[in-house]
Parts: C-alpha cells; structure tokens; sequence
C-alpha cells in the first residue's frame, strides 16, 4: 500500500535511504563471510554447481532479511526533520502497522505481545491505550529497532509543531506502577538524526 497523499515513505526519505544502504552494507559482509564459509565446507564434498546454488540461497535469505527488517512502516512530510530541510508549515507522520495509514499522535509508543492477538503497539499515555495490532512476521528485536526510529519520528515531529513534551510526562508517570509495560528509554541503537534538526533550527 502507497503512502498516503503528500507523504514520503520512510525508505525515501534521505535518513531512511541512509539507514538502508548502512543496512545492506552490515548484510553484504555477513553474505561474504556466509558464502566463504559454506564454499570452504562444501567444496570437498559437493558439486560445485550444488556449492554456488547453497551460496546463492543463502546470499537471497540475507538479502529478503535486509529488505524486511528497512522496511519501516512510516511516512512523513516535507516539513519532518527526517527530510533534512527546513520546515515552512506542520510536520505531518503516519505509521501503518495492519491494514491502514493512522497518525500516532503524540506520545511514545510501545510494543507489547498479547499472547492471544499477537503484537500490539501501545501509547505511552496515561491510558497506556493501544493505538493498533501489529501485523508482521518479524521477530521482537527487529520490531523494536523499528519502533525506535518510529518514536525518534514523533518525538521531532513534536519539536517542529511545539507540541508537549511527552518525554517529561512520561518520565513523571515513571513512577507509578504499572504492570502492562515496560519502559524503554532511546535504546542504544536509535539512528543519529540530531543533525539535521539542529541544522534546521540554527538557520532560523
């Protein structure tokens, strides 16, 4: 499913076309290694056309695991800081976990597994509300490497429209207890999109 009307989808982005290639270039060197290996083991024992077809097969899965893992479901305007240019009116994102493009308003999110429906995405509100299921295939770690790009996207999103800091509040509801989530502050492989956004606000 496109994108919806005047939004860019996160891969087309330039931070999104930046996180692909550094993405394929992890991968490319973990297919070398992986084709290495299994020419090494295989040489002595197999026909060489069964050894490139093992190597072909191989490179393929690394490759359709690259391209899921980038495929992050978030679309912004012109206006987000994720474009790398200046903002001339309200920064706008949609995210799609199931069927539909939805705005994740303001507030973090978080992903939790409903032994039932599967995965689901929660704001990090008072209500701790579920904003929507999360339709995919991939495992825990890769949904919440997504989902830290998703939240450092609605955390800018914020700052360009000045909306309310929703990393304060959610650090004074820190304290109360709650058992349904878990908090997680910026994990540490959160993407650097400091630059253009200072850039952005130095040029005013």
């Amino acid at each position: 499913m496109d994108a919806p009307r005047g939004l860019i989808p996160f891969g087309r982005t330039p931070l999104g076309a930046e996180h692909s290639k550094s993405a394929m270039k992890n991968y490319s060197i973990y297919a070398i290694i992986a084709s290495v290996l299994i020419f090494g083991v295989l040489f002595w024992f197999a026909h060489i056309g069964v050894v490139l077809s093992v190597i072909i097969i191989a490179d393929l899965i690394i490759i359709f695991r690259v391209k899921n893992n980038s495929g992050i479901p978030l679309a912004v305007n012109l206006n987000h800081p994720f474009m790398e240019s200046a903002a001339v009116a309200d920064s706008e994102i949609m995210v799609r976990f199931s069927k539909d493009w939805i705005n994740p308003g303001i507030s973090r999110l978080k992903l939790v597994k409903d032994p039932l429906t599967g995965w689901n995405v929660h704001k990090q509100d008072e209500q701790l509300s579920i904003l929507s299921g999360w339709d995919s295939n991939l495992s825990e770690k890769a949904l919440n490497r997504q989902l830290s790009i998703i939240n450092q996207a609605i955390s800018l999103n914020n700052a360009i429209n000045e909306s309310n800091d929703e990393f304060e509040d959610a650090r004074d509801r820190e304290a109360q207890d709650s058992t349904l989530l878990e908090r997680e502050w910026l994990p540490e492989d959160e993407i650097d999109v400091q630059g253009p956004l200072s850039r952005m606000f130095s040029s005013e």
